[in-house]
């Protein structure tokens, strides 16, 4: 790391390294606001406030950026279809008590054995889950109108060459700012084609009928509707989705340790990061008005930049609440069409899908316990089956990470045979 989880980088280059932060973020974070119908304003801010939060808990001992979940889409829709925002902030509420919960648990149990349900094996299997999971989405952002454009992917790979030239030969602050860079260098081949009349990518209606500062609309405002509603019923969908994001939440947290090469496992430690994912829930569902996970996105940026301080990823935090009162600036970063942050992506996710790779290299395949668990929990990861519907869900990375705690733990130990 050029710059590690204690160390803190001067204004200047903290400001431009959580620029570079926020901006991987960025596109994620307002879609699922989007996809569930809340404010984009609101919803950054909460993110942002969320992610200050579990910097907090963690006594900023993991750079971890949390923002809002695709996980928790389904029961934060139903829960706005039952009673609005006030019902979101009892799911949050929930989440809260389950992570904190099981954090108390993981405070009692040494890190050694939680390792042997969670061997390294299994952690890189399902890392490289992830940053394969999500590539499927890239196909989304170079789309144009909703249809795949040749623009599109051309404007997407033009960025991510940038993004790999960059890291690959500029030198001092540069090298280190590849995705922000490349970034803005797809950002003007976009306007230059919309300005040329080729085709019209960059959205310059954002910037109509805008105000200079704007509060941003907080779902806590909104409770005045009331909690008439079935808060069981809430709870009970919230304590299965949950369980659900935990899964997740561990496979992140392992796959980040790896790449900044400290066990995030034992410092902070697992009662510290589930501490700090509930709360971050709590806060995200009280003024933003959805759920909160660990971002696959951050983890491929810290790898890839090789900043891992917590000062930049609080500085992103505190950009994206910015951005929620700034209308000018909220704006331009919108009007970046989705397949420039595809070019990102390209090399963003494919990373992570690496760091998995690595930490499998450290493994012994020639073990027949290893090769099995290996092999089934990438099977299952990359189908994307799941298990269950509105009111459970087991998404295809958590369902392939429980599926390798048990392999893990009915299969013993045996070589493989030579012939």
């Amino acid at each position: 790391m050029i710059y590690d989880v204690q160390d803190r980088p001067c204004l200047s280059k903290a400001l431009l390294f959580g620029l570079q932060l926020m901006l991987s973020v960025f596109v994620a974070s307002t879609l699922i606001a989007q996809i569930c119908g809340v404010s984009v304003s609101g919803a950054l801010f909460g993110a942002g406030l969320a992610t200050i939060t579990y910097l907090v808990t963690t006594k900023w001992q993991s750079p971890m950026f949390v923002s809002n979940s695709g996980a928790f889409v389904a029961p934060v829709l139903i829960a706005l279809t039952a009673g609005g925002y006030p019902a979101v902030a009892v799911g949050g509420l929930t989440t809260c008590i389950v992570y904190c919960a099981f954090g108390y648990i993981f405070s009692k149990v040494p890190v050694d054995r939680i390792y042997k349900v969670f061997p390294k094996a299994l952690i890189g299997a399902v890392t490289m889950v992830i940053g394969i999971t999500l590539m499927g989405f890239i196909g989304t952002y170079v789309q144009v109108g909703g249809e795949t454009n040749i623009w599109g992917i051309l404007i997407a790979l033009f960025t991510a060459i940038v993004i790999a030239v960059t890291s690959q030969y500029a030198r001092g602050m540069a090298k280190i700012l590849p995705f922000l860079i490349g970034t803005l260098a797809g950002y003007v081949f976009s306007l230059i084609l919309s300005i040329a009349g080729i085709i019209k990518i960059v959205d310059f209606s954002v910037f109509q009928n805008m105000t200079l500062l704007a509060m941003p609309d907080l779902a806590f405002t909104h409770w005045g509707t009331g909690f008439g509603f079935n808060v069981a019923s809430i709870v009970v969908i919230y304590i299965a989705f949950t369980i659900s994001a935990m899964m997740e939440c561990l496979s992140d947290h392992a796959a980040l340790g790896g790449i900044i090469g400290q066990d995030l496992y034992k410092k902070p430690g697992l009662s510290r990061i589930f501490a700090g994912e509930g709360l971050a829930n709590l806060v995200g569902s009280v003024f933003g008005g959805l759920g909160i996970c660990s971002y696959g996105e951050g983890v491929a940026c810290v790898g890839y930049s090789r900043v891992a301080s917590t000062i930049v990823t609080a500085t992103a935090a505190l950009m994206l609440m910015l951005l929620s009162f700034i209308a000018p600036v909220q704006a331009f970063i919108a009007s970046i069409p989705s397949c420039v942050f595809g070019g990102a992506a390209i090399v963003l996710y494919g990373f992570i899908a690496c760091s998995g790779v690595k930490m499998l290299q450290q493994v012994d395949l020639n073990n027949q316990k290893n090769l099995i668990m290996v092999s089934s929990v990438l099977s299952l990861g990359i189908s994307g089956l799941a298990i269950g519907g509105a009111t459970f869900a087991i998404s295809g990375t958590a369902l392939a990470l429980v599926f390798g705690v048990v392999l893990n733990l009915i299969l013993k130990e045996k070589e493989i045979e030579k012939v």
